[in-house]
């Protein structure tokens, strides 16, 4: 099973990336985390995948972190919650928010996510719950629900300020920012590539 991929983007667009991994095209749908990772057509990136199987046809999906490919892996065990569901919910909902949702039963959450309606959401709440209660006792899932503190520095301050100007309260904008920060990583980028990143990950939470 291929579980990750570095190359190069040959092409990107929606969900989906055309990855060339040493001259070897493939192509993957992603989470909207891993998608933001993209900044520009020729960018090495690297996702943690999961290769699914079927009689006429194999599919690739990408995450930006273990814990997306985990997640992702235990919503596809779950009866009538495929692959897209899975992608609608990692593209909604952080690995740690969705965990707490399941833990907390709280079906309003679920029931945002596109594609998830109350009969899926219990679903999801019966099958996962106990494995869930399991999953978060291992030490790497201890800081899902712990806010990330603002990043410091010049370019994420730059950014805080664009951002109230264009509208944002003081919270959404620290909040947009913290989001930006935690997907782009040790990336480098500009404060152009940085308000992207952050404008798009405002419009995922609002659209869903």
């Amino acid at each position: 099973m291929i579980a990750l991929l570095k190359g190069k983007v040959i092409a990107f667009e929606n969900d989906s990336v055309l990855l060339d991994v040493n001259g070897v095209g493939y192509h993957l749908q992603l989470t909207g985390a891993a998608l933001a990772q993209i900044n520009e057509i020729g960018m090495e990136a690297t996702f943690y995948t999961h290769m699914q199987v079927r009689d006429d046809s194999i599919a690739l999906y990408g995450f930006s972190s273990l814990e997306e490919q985990k997640i992702f892996r235990e919503i596809i065990t779950v009866s009538g919650a495929g692959p897209r569901t899975a992608l609608n919910i990692l593209s909604t909902l952080s690995p740690g928010e969705f965990v707490k949702a399941i833990q907390e039963a709280n079906r309003a959450v679920l029931t945002k996510v596109n594609g998830v309606g109350k009969k899926t959401a219990e679903r999801l709440i019966l099958e996962l719950k106990d494995k869930f209660e399991l999953l978060v006792e291992d030490e790497e899932w201890d800081d899902f629900d712990q806010e990330m503190p603002l990043p410091s520095g010049g370019i994420t301050e730059d950014a805080l300020s664009a951002l109230l100007v264009l509208g944002y309260s003081n919270a959404e904008a620290e909040e947009m920012v913290r989001q930006a920060s935690a997907l782009l990583g040790d990336q480098s980028y500009d404060l152009q590539a940085f308000l992207k990143v952050a404008l798009s990950s405002s419009r995922r939470r609002g659209n869903n």
